[in-house]
């Protein structure tokens, strides 16, 4: 374990320091420069680790825009932090919560242990709580602070828990109206003091499994950072950090916002630094002169905050900060945390490389539904899906906070379904009146968007962006038809979102059925899915508007209309003017393509029969001619107004695909579709490959490529095309 050692400025009798002077040397300055010299301090910091003790991931780490570099690594931010701290003996590790909790396999496998003992080897000196910690409740927490085996065996036998303080200034155990644990701590460098007071969002009673935190409250953080403030100062400290698991955001511009900008206008200006977290973000900038620092997530990159410490008055003059990748090239990693990482990986290797099935493709970690025409994502069905087959229910709801982690093409094992799954909430089954339901997914559209994955449903929904709320519009069932607001209907989610969901908790009329833990329900239903595995984003959950008023929010198109309309796609007849069911002709489509790939023209084409059209249609064209998204009829005729078939569009928006892509799309291409067989070649290709992507759809078996495409159509197929990534 590594010891610190902080410099102490060495002291000389009044006679000694003058007999020196007096007999060897003219009076010199130094002794008072020592006494006056600012002391330099340096504070390194990471946020919401989530036990990701042996996470990598691909980062933009010099900003040209490509994700290149790997980042990560216990072994790597160790060794990183080291060579900073290098540069100044004077250096104290701190972090701002969420270190523990929603961690993969390696680490949740022995309740979280293996991270505690990493930030030992590390030499962390002080850390707050997130939310996370509390995931299995107020005991389970004060164990993993104070040490002792567990309860149930798991972990590892003789843990003595964590040999650095943890604060909280406003976290209390209601039953004996005392704080869980130390408001602050105060570390001592060079005869300077310094204080850290911890803070936790307000909202973590609501963000945690109810069991084991049933007499867990958490006050106001202002007027607890405040209070212990003020106490502080009484003791003569007047360099005052705080650690706070509560979100910061910054613009580009540099401006910062958040919780923590809002704490930092209200708070004592004794304060100097917040070290923020929760939301995951890069940031650095200052509010009120207190400097705001938050580094990411996952151990990939940590905060390194210089400050200086006026020796007269103990407070902080000047204060600087820089948040860091940790980037594994051009650096040896931590040989320590390195056999910390192998020890438990080699115990947990053959559950985690047990390999459940395959994926057919990549899927990018995606936590919560998205806004637009598909807002669900293929992950977060998977998981709704499992649930709702495992538990035999009608519907199935999952927390987006609860999914952790995408999935990558190939074997897909168990250890990779339990950094997606990692908490180990058991399958809740209860019923609820259609009516019921409503409210359930009204609840969970908030501010910051919506929150659940489904299955057995889909819904359509409104969403003010400026003011930031929204309400479900129309439920429809699989078949679908419309929920019954009287129906009953059965619902399964997970124990926590059953004990911290208001709107489920109100709603529900009987008491849970139990089920297995969710991570056994996923990937015994990934077991049963034939290999390789393909999940979608389908558009269960689609976003709504009014821009329209001829493409009414019960329409079957209004999302795709209204994504495009939102994005400059498309324009209507008029200001209120869709026409859905007009025809759409052969320049409309072009231009639309253009706009969707934001293509600029160069040069001209060699139609002769666009003279009655815009300049800006007319260079549309031309941009569509030169990037080879359209042909003419005939050497200098395009036919603009001529109406464009089935067939046709779909061709041209393959060749827009590989526009797009950079290649052409190289799949099965095989088709359903019976009606094909005049089509030239390129067609035949193209209406197969949009049918495999889940573009088009047929009228069963039959495409009717010679049909004319409707405007409605179009919105549709160039929607999923731009959505598809």
């Amino acid at each position: 374990m590594k010891l610190k050692k902080f410099r102490i400025l060495g002291t000389y009798s009044l006679l000694s320091a003058l007999a020196v002077s007096t007999y060897l040397i003219p009076f010199s300055s130094t002794y008072v420069k020592a006494e006056t010299e600012n002391i330099k301090v340096q504070l390194l910091s990471i946020n919401d680790l989530h036990g990701q003790i042996d996470y990598s991931s691909k980062a933009d780490v010099n900003g040209d825009g490509k994700k290149e570099e790997i980042v990560g690594g216990a072994e790597y931010l160790s060794a990183h932090m080291k060579e900073h701290e290098a540069d100044n003996e004077n250096t104290f590790y701190v972090h701002a919560g969420d270190i523990i909790g929603g961690s993969p396999l390696v680490s949740g496998a022995f309740q979280d242990e293996p991270v505690v003992e990493i930030m030992k080897e590390m030499g962390f000196d002080v850390g707050t709580v997130g939310n996370h910690e509390f995931d299995e409740g107020i005991e389970e927490l004060r164990r993993m602070v104070k040490g002792g085996d567990h309860p149930e065996g798991k972990g590892t036998k003789g843990y003595d828990g964590m040999n650095f303080p943890v604060v909280a200034a406003n976290a209390y155990d209601k039953s004996d109206g005392k704080l869980i644990l130390p408001p602050y701590a105060v570390k001592e460098v060079d005869g300077a003091k310094i204080g850290f007071i911890g803070v936790v969002t307000t909202e973590t009673p609501g963000m945690v499994i109810k069991k084991g935190n049933e007499n867990l409250q958490i006050t106001d953080e202002v007027k607890a950072i405040n209070k212990y403030a003020k106490e502080l100062k009484e003791q003569g400290v007047k360099s005052i950090v705080v650690l706070a698991h509560n979100p910061s955001i910054q613009e580009a511009n540099g401006a910062v916002s958040g919780q923590t900008a809002e704490f930092a206008k209200k708070i004592d200006d004794e304060v100097d630094i917040i070290f923020a977290g929760h939301n995951h973000q890069f940031t650095n900038g200052v509010v009120d002169n207190k400097l705001i620092v938050q580094s990411f997530e996952y151990g990939q990159a940590f905060g390194d905050v210089d400050i200086e410490i006026d020796p007269s008055t103990g407070d902080i003059v000047k204060k600087s900060a820089t948040t860091e990748w940790v980037t594994q090239e051009g650096i040896k990693p931590d040989e320590k945390v390195k056999s910390i990482l192998e020890k438990y990986n080699e115990k947990v290797k053959p559950v985690k490389e047990e390999v459940i099935s395959k994926s057919a493709v990549d899927y990018p970690s995606q936590r919560y539904p998205g806004f637009g025409p598909v807002g669900d994502h293929p992950v977060g069905n998977m998981i709704a899906d499992g649930m709702r087959e495992t538990m035999d229910a009608d519907i199935a709801l999952m927390n987006g906070g609860g999914v952790r982690a995408g999935i990558d093409k190939g074997d897909i094992t168990f250890g990779e379904l339990y950094t997606i799954q990692p908490f180990g909430n058991v399958l809740n089954k209860f019923t609820v009146t259609g009516a019921g339901l409503r409210e359930i997914l009204d609840g969970q559209i908030t501010s910051y968007g919506l929150d659940y994955s489904i299955s057995g449903l889909r819904y359509t929904y409104t969403y003010d962006h400026n003011a930031k709320r929204g309400k479900v519009v129309d439920i429809f069932l699989p078949n679908g038809k419309k929920i019954n607001p009287s129906e009953k209907y059965t619902v399964v989610v997970n124990n926590y979102m059953f004990g911290a969901d208001q709107a489920i908790i109100d709603n529900a009329l009987d008491q849970p059925e139990t089920g297995p833990v969710d991570i056994d329900a996923t990937s015994n239903y990934v077991r049963s899915l034939e290999s390789p595995v393909h999940f979608k984003a389908e558009g269960r959950i689609q976003e709504v508007s009014s821009i329209f008023k001829d493409v009414p929010l019960n329409s079957w198109s209004n999302p795709y209309v209204s994504y495009l309309a939102n994005e400059g796609v498309v324009k209507g007849k008029s200001p209120e003017v869709f026409a859905p069911f007009s025809p759409l002709n052969r320049a409309q489509f072009a231009s639309m393509l253009v706009r969707a790939l934001d293509l600029k023209a160069e040069g001209t084409s060699p139609f002769k029969d666009l003279d009655k059209m815009d300049k800006e249609t007319k260079d549309e064209i031309t941009a569509a001619y030169k990037a080879g998204l359209i042909k003419g009829t005939s050497d200098t005729t395009f036919e603009p107004w001529e109406p464009i078939s089935r067939s046709q569009m779909v061709t041209m928006m393959m060749r827009a695909y590989e526009v797009k892509h950079g290649a052409p799309y190289e799949g099965e291409t095989s088709t359903k579709f019976t009606d094909l067989k005049t089509l030239d070649s390129e067609m035949k290709k193209a209406v197969a490959a949009a049918e495999e992507l889940g573009y088009i759809e047929g009228y069963g078996d039959k495409f009717k490529p010679y049909n004319g495409a409707t405007r409605e159509q179009m919105a549709k197929v160039v929607s999923l095309f731009l959505l598809d990534k």
